[in-house]
């Protein structure tokens, strides 16, 4: 056995100069071992040439709303539009798809009232559907040119709750930390 870890000592010393496949060469000289104390261990060989492959990183509820604005021809500013979104996301429902809210009445992201609008429940559950609904909903009252007004009216046009005013201030506040989508989150609605 001694012998055999010596080897094997040499093998990597020599893999370092030369850098052959350095696991497939300790694994034969390894397995031969095992044949003879009757352990046998899975050997994969393994490439230490081989690029590695990037992480894939999911997007954020941030970049699908960048996203829509950025495809919507009446938008001038999409990461703007993206803020205004993501503060209605996170005032609605904490960034979380099953939200349910108004007895059962409003869904989703942004709390739709599907059946009202004619929106299915699939569509509200959907971070990147329900939010361009609710960007043509938003241009329906003037959006972007009267942004705070449009905001207000998807909780309620002419309500004086400082909804506007919330949504404005959760954007601000949080656009910089990234929220994945479909983030579970403990979230009390109204």
């Amino acid at each position: 056995m001694k012998n055999k870890l010596i080897v094997a000592t040499v093998l990597v010393l020599l893999a370092q100069i030369v850098k052959p496949n350095l696991a497939l060469a300790f694994d034969t000289v390894m397995d031969a071992g095992a044949q003879n104390s009757q352990v046998q261990a899975d050997t994969v060989p393994v490439d230490i040439n081989a690029d590695p492959q990037p992480a894939t990183v999911p997007p954020t509820i941030q970049d699908v709303l960048t996203e829509v604005c950025a495809n919507d021809p009446l938008i001038t500013n999409a990461e703007t539009c993206a803020k205004h979104l993501f503060g209605m996301v996170w005032k609605e429902s904490r960034g979380l798809a099953t939200a349910i809210g108004d007895n059962g009445k409003a869904r989703g992201y942004f709390q739709i009232h599907y059946k009202l609008h004619h929106v299915s429940l699939s569509c509200a559950e959907d971070l990147a559907c329900s939010a361009k609904w609710t960007l043509k909903n938003l241009e329906r009252h003037n959006y972007p040119k009267y942004y705070s007004y449009a905001i207000q009216c998807h909780n309620g046009c002419d309500i004086d709750n400082g909804y506007a005013a919330s949504v404005l201030y959760q954007s601000k506040r949080l656009w910089s930390t990234p929220l994945p989508v479909n983030a579970v989150t403990t979230v009390a609605l109204k």
